[in-house]
């Protein structure tokens, strides 16, 4: 059982707490944003703190903790035709939300948990994340992909920042599709398009329009070890940026026991692994640019899983 809220300190994430974990600063519609979220929380007593530690251990531990891969294709595809279900009955944004967020109510935080006092605090702190990286990087090109979209809901937070480009959601599960083309349906987005794509078989028939840009949110981190088809198939495309959000042990700190677990528990889930010294390595050999391979220090009770990489094929 998950530790209850441990007192009645009352605490507020910031802009400037943002800006201090992403080491830059944000524009002043992010900051605005920042401040409408309810962004409080608490501290974990260090009983309570022991407690999730002890949690995360005993499930590194078990042996029938779930593997991602090729094989999970039907779980996927059921838990977005899920949310395809809900948006179907409410037609809200809030129906599109993949409901691992919010699980536990545990949040790391520059290598420690809080206690969020508000349901929505993970998702909120993701948004945050994904919408500083779009500003950042999308908000004039004119072809944006985002490949392993699931419910669309970043395409969504996209289509706020970049009014005109053309938005394109793929992903393997054909609920994924269902979806897009219901909110296009629903009129919540236009210029918006859904395409079958597969990590592990991609579609190299599949044509990139030129100067486009591509991001990942917590995608290729489910297929483990096998990025290096769907590295191929971008590098073949030559987009102009590419931009993932996804964990990366390489940018933890193996000294950290916040960390140390993080690192093992993306092994024992089979997620990426490897996959910032296999970019490097391909930049050695002068055919891309890492651009930014950073760390937020944000993320959920078992994985700090929402580290930065930016790169684009050398043309």
């Amino acid at each position: 059982m998950l530790p209850v809220e441990s007192n009645s300190e009352k605490l507020k994430l910031t802009p400037s707490d943002f800006e201090e974990v992403f080491s830059d600063k944000l524009s002043q519609n992010l900051k605005d944003k920042i401040n409408s979220y309810d962004f409080s929380y608490n501290h974990f007593t260090p009983e309570e703190r022991f407690q999730l530690l002890l949690k995360i251990i005993k499930v590194l531990f078990q042996e029938d903790v779930r593997k991602a891969g090729e094989h999970r294709l039907s779980q996927w595809d059921k838990g977005w035709h899920e949310n395809l279900e809900a948006f179907r009955k409410k037609g809200t944004f809030s129906a599109l939300l993949p409901r691992y967020f919010g699980k536990y109510q545990v949040i790391r935080w520059k290598q420690d948990f809080i206690k969020p006092r508000n349901k929505d605090f993970e998702y909120r702190t993701s948004a945050v994340i994904v919408q500083w990286l779009f500003e950042k990087y999308f908000s004039s090109v004119r072809n944006i992909y985002e490949f392993g979209c699931g419910t669309g809901h970043h395409l969504l937070l996209l289509r706020e920042i970049n009014h005109s480009a053309t938005l394109y959601g793929l992903d393997w599960a054909s609920s994924s599709q269902e979806l897009i083309a219901e909110i296009v349906k629903r009129g919540l987005a236009t210029n918006l398009k859904a395409h079958y794509f597969n990590f592990f078989a991609p579609d190299y028939q599949f044509q990139l329009e030129p100067r486009s840009g591509v991001y990942t949110v917590a995608a290729i981190e489910q297929i483990g070890k096998n990025y290096e088809k769907f590295i191929e198939y971008l590098l073949g495309q030559k987009p102009s940026i590419i931009v993932h959000v996804e964990p990366i042990e390489e940018l933890l700190d193996t000294g950290n026991l916040f960390d140390y677990l993080s690192i093992m528990y993306s092994r024992k889930r089979n997620y990426i692994s490897g996959f910032l010294d296999y970019l490097k390595n391909l930049e050695k050999n002068g055919r891309l640019t890492i651009h930014c391979a950073q760390r937020t220090y944000i993320g959920s009770l078992f994985i700090d899983g929402y580290s930065v990489i930016v790169w684009s094929p050398v043309k």
